[in-house]
């Protein structure tokens, strides 16, 4: 028996490396170890043998007090069972060490440390032969402690080779454990993911040595199910392909400008005779296989995905089939390229080289130095993918049509699609800068060609019209639509949209007066079966005109009017704690309460019915507005924003001299309306033009005035229909245009 003494906690070495993102991680480092394991008897002992590999899952039943829980699961272990080379002597030492990349695909001697990551415990259990002795070797390493122990004990000579490895205490989250849970009822989850992770190797190995790969799931020692890889149901690849990488060099070169100030310039060179990446197609049944995929290999086994927009989606099937590429090549089976989590590579991209150059970073840096550029991998494996997947009926024409949906979502006619000389796996962002950046080059040229129409238009013909000619308003018309018709559809779409919005306001509106949206019909329900509920009907008014708690924009108030949206405004805000430009709306030195108190407020009144909105169009104006639930009388509110105003007047850091007030409600007692006020002649609201602000004192002189309006919410709603409809009319954006945009926007 001995024991390992080392300076460096198996804990340390888990948070100095840092866990895989992929919960297969750890399987996929053991099973990796058994694949080299067979290539390494292969190559060394030149022995004639059958290889395969075992990968056990053990769950049990969790226990309870009172007896199993059979709804309850836990993993007590994966094990994986090969009969490669085995733990001799080189390899034991080998697994022994952090930094050892004698053994192991990708190793650093990171691999165990990534099983570390999620489990607490290794053990080995390997029969093998060496110098023509047979030895048994029984290792145990537990994280927490990190005691070690082996055991190495000669026996008999055996038939074959086996190795166990187990790793059990299984430390990640109750939903990562969920992840391998799913294998218990759905053993065909573990045979989608070991063929995702091992494909390729799967293939060659089977191909080129009769492998065989075996996978079993338990249950409390009872085996549920099993299924095998061998040369018979290991899928083949049905198209190659082969790209060349160019290694890069850079050449930098230093400039000197007027200004006495040195500028680095970058140029890149190719070197040597490149690099070959194989790419294999493989054609899977959907069946067989949830999702298409690209994946960059080292030594045969997935270490990261590469991006193919045209195959993403995940339940996307090509007349029946998807799609598993593998990618590989000598400068993918590079350790050093690899990195420490072992589940991306380390290619570094052209722009972090330049930055890091011109920044002075890499201060090792010299002219000599080569560079395999992550910019290259992807151009070349693009183009190799291109041609891959010619041949799949569909994919063009659906990555057509992912294009012209994402142009549509942002609003971008199909021409500049067609304009736009997008490449065939271009990544959604790329493909969104390049709509964009053709739609602008458009946009400036048909905005010169606007003005100059627009110039030509005004110098020539606004001479010639005389406003009191019988046919200026023929002839206005004329020259509008004129103008109109210089505008791009796009640009009319977008208004389209505003108004639209608009409109939908207006609905929600009238939808709330009339008790017709979900939230009214469920405290209804609420109410009808007896359990209290809050109706916050003042609250549902509000918040969809100018959601409560906030200050600017955006908000609705374009629906009382046009100008409202512009202005500086707090919703549902303590006057005492609104700023305008930068300062106090309120004095510092003023006892808030006893100021309340002054204009007949109460604090406990005001904290429930402050001001609902509070805007400051210029200096010495102000407007509040005031809802009301459409059940509650608004006449009953009408000293309201007087007493505001006055307390706004009296104790304000800034002068007012002008307030504009707005009682807006449903329910409206005409006879209570204080006669002071005004019905409009035509309309449905009432006016009092000039109410009197008083200082607090003995004179009561007159500080400002106050404008103020009753209006019905259904009188909004009505009055901004109008307006949006004469809107969209001016514009020249027709009912046709309107339902085009609305049925995109429902497609969409």
């Amino acid at each position: 028996m001995t024991v390992l003494t080392q300076t460096t906690t198996l804990n340390d070495s888990c948070m100095l490396i840092g866990k895989s993102k992929s919960i297969f991680a750890p399987v996929k480092e053991a099973v990796s170890n058994a694949f080299d394991s067979i290539v390494q008897r292969q190559q060394k002992t030149k022995e004639s043998f059958s290889p395969n590999i075992t990968i056990t899952f053990n769950f049990e039943k969790n226990k309870t007090l009172f007896g199993t829980d059979s709804s309850k699961n836990n993993l007590r272990s994966i094990s994986i069972e090969d009969n490669g080379m085995g733990f001799n002597s080189e390899n034991l030492t080998n697994f022994k060490k952090f930094g050892s990349r004698q053994k192991g695909l990708n190793n650093r001697g990171t691999g165990k440390i990534q099983i570390f990551c999620w489990f607490g415990k290794i053990d080995i259990d390997s029969i093998f032969e060496e110098n023509s002795e047979w030895y048994q070797l029984k290792v145990s390493w537990i994280k927490k402690t990190g005691d070690y122990s082996d055991d190495l004990v000669r026996i008999s000579p055996q038939t074959d080779r086996k190795t166990v490895v187990t790793i059990s205490d299984f430390c990640g989250t109750e939903k990562e454990q969920e992840f391998y849970e799913r294998y218990i009822t759905n053993s065909e989850e573990l045979r989608k993911d070991i063929l995702k992770s091992f494909l390729l190797r799967l293939w060659q190995s089977s191909k080129y040595h009769g492998l065989t790969l075996e996978a079993k799931i338990f249950v409390d020692d009872a085996m549920t199910s099993s299924f095998k890889f061998d040369k018979h149901s290991i899928p083949t690849p049905d198209i190659k392909e082969e790209v060349t990488i160019n290694a890069q060099k850079a050449n930098v070169i230093k400039e000197v400008s007027k200004s006495d100030k040195e500028k680095i310039k970058i140029e890149w060179e190719p070197v040597g005779d490149g690099n070959t990446l194989s790419i294999y197609r493989f054609k899977i049944p959907a069946k067989d296989i949830d999702e298409n995929g690209v994946y960059m290999c080292s030594k045969g086994i997935v270490v990261e995905q590469f991006n193919f927009s045209a195959i993403k989606r995940k339940n996307s099937n090509f007349d029946g089939f998807r799609y598993i590429t593998s990618i590989q090549g000598d400068i993918f089976d590079d350790e050093n390229n690899v990195s420490q989590q072992t589940d991306k590579f380390n290619f570094p991209s052209k722009t972090e080289v330049e930055k890091d150059i011109k920044e002075g970073k890499t201060s090792l840096f010299n002219q000599d130095h080569i560079y395999i550029l992550e910019d290259e991998i992807k151009n070349k494996v693009n183009s190799g993918l291109e041609k891959i997947y010619a041949d799949v009926k569909g994919l063009k024409e659906g990555r057509e049509r992912d294009i012209l949906a994402l142009a549509q979502r942002y609003g971008i006619p199909p021409e500049d699609v067609e304009e736009s000389n997008i490449a065939f796996n271009e990544s959604e962002e790329e493909v969104t800068e390049k709509l964009f950046e053709t739609q602008g080059k458009r946009f400036a040229k048909q905005n010169m060609e606007i003005y100059k129409t627009y110039d030509e238009l005004k110098n020539l013909e606004n001479k010639d019209l005389d406003p009191t000619s019988t046919e200026f308003r023929t002839k206005f018309g004329e020259l509008s639509n004129k103008l109109l018709t210089t505008i791009p559809q796009q640009n009319k779409d977008e208004l389209a949209r505003y108004v639209i919005r608009r409109d939908m306001v207006v609905d929600l509106l009238n939808l709330s007066l009339s008790n017709e949206l979900s939230v009214q019909k469920e405290w209804e329900e609420k109410k009808e079966s007896g359990e209290r509920v809050r109706r916050d009907k003042e609250g549902l008014i509000h918040d969809l005109i100018f959601k409560r708690r906030t200050k600017g924009v955006p908000n609705d108030l374009w629906i009382l009017n046009e100008e409202f949206v512009h202005f500086d405004g707090y919703s549902d805000t303590e006057l005492e704690k609104l700023t305008i430009n930068g300062e106090n709306l309120l004095r510092n030195d003023i006892d808030i309460e006893a100021a309340l108190a002054s204009v007949g407020l109460s604090k406990k009144k005001y904290l429930d019915q402050r001001p609902d909105v509070f805007l400051f169009p210029e200096e010495g104006k102000c407007i509040l507005v005031e809802f009301k639930a459409p059940d509650e009388d608004v006449t009953e509110h009408c000293d309201q924003i007087q007493k505001y105003a006055r307390l706004i007047a009296n104790y304000a850091t800034k002068k007012f001299n002008s307030f504009f007030g707005f009682l807006i409600g449903e329910k409206i007692d005409k006879v209570s309306i204080p006669g002071r006020y005004n019905k409009v002649p035509y309309g449905n609201y009432w006016f009092y033009p000039n109410e009197p602000v008083k200082s607090i004192d003995e004179n009561e002189t007159v500080l400002a005035n106050l404008y103020q309006e009753i209006i019905p919410l259904s009188e909004i709603g009505n009055r901004a229909k109008l307006r949006n409809a004469s809107f969209a009319d001016k514009l020249g954006i027709s009912e046709k245009v309107l339902n085009k945009v609305k049925e995109e926007n429902i497609t969409e």
